[in-house]
């Protein structure tokens, strides 16, 4: 299993969609009608194709794709790439969830520039773009559970979310999904078509 170690630190992350968090979720998640699934729209519409352009850990995309949907995860920076490429690739030769890594394909690319790509190539234009943004105002703390520490020093260069979901609302087909804290504004201020709500995060989700 591939480990990323921060120089002069404890910290450390892998990823993992076999056993652990991965297979619970799997295995007792809500299906289709968990909040997650609803927003991107897969209770009704389960042969819609999904962009995750913010993958990060992959954990969402791994429950969307447990559900049946055609995923792509886009992550530009080269060690979440790696570790993603290695989870996929130990999760395909496990015979439990072979069938649910083969719905998934991860993109070592910047996601502006993807969907640019896609949004210039009507038959790779995803139905739904999900994005997980990094919330800007939540301050690095040793409450903070101990990957998002790794993730937030990781992607504190990427481009700004603003940007993301201005190219995603002009490439997804059918619809764009942002995940948000609860008590977050919508991301560039911008007003939702509706929203799912669960315990701690909603769904913004923009209908085109």
């Amino acid at each position: 299993m591939l480990q990323l170690r921060l120089h002069d630190s404890d910290l450390s992350l892998c990823i993992d969609f076999v056993d652990g968090k991965a297979k619970h979720r799997r295995q007792y998640g809500g299906g289709k009608n968990q909040p997650l699934a609803k927003s991107c729209g897969l209770d009704k519409h389960p042969e819609w194709t999904i962009l995750d352009a913010t993958a990060g850990l992959g954990k969402d995309a791994f429950v969307l794709a447990s559900l049946g949907a055609e995923i792509t995860l886009c992550e530009q920076h080269p060690a979440l790439f790696g570790l993603l490429a290695d989870a996929l690739c130990r999760a395909i030769q496990d015979p439990g969830v072979a069938a649910i890594a083969k719905r998934m394909s991860c993109v070592h690319q910047d996601s502006i520039e993807y969907m640019n790509e896609c949004d210039s190539s009507s038959n790779k234009r995803p139905d739904v773009i999900y994005l997980d943004p990094m919330y800007p105002d939540r301050k690095k703390s040793a409450k903070i559970k101990k990957e998002m520490q790794v993730l937030q020093h990781l992607t504190e260069h990427t481009k700004g979310d603003n940007e993301l979901l201005t190219e995603a609302l002009t490439t997804a087909a059918h619809r764009v999904v942002v995940k948000r804290p609860k008590s977050a504004p919508s991301l560039n201020d911008k007003p939702a078509s509706y929203t799912v709500s669960s315990v701690n995060t909603r769904y913004d989700v923009y209908v085109l």
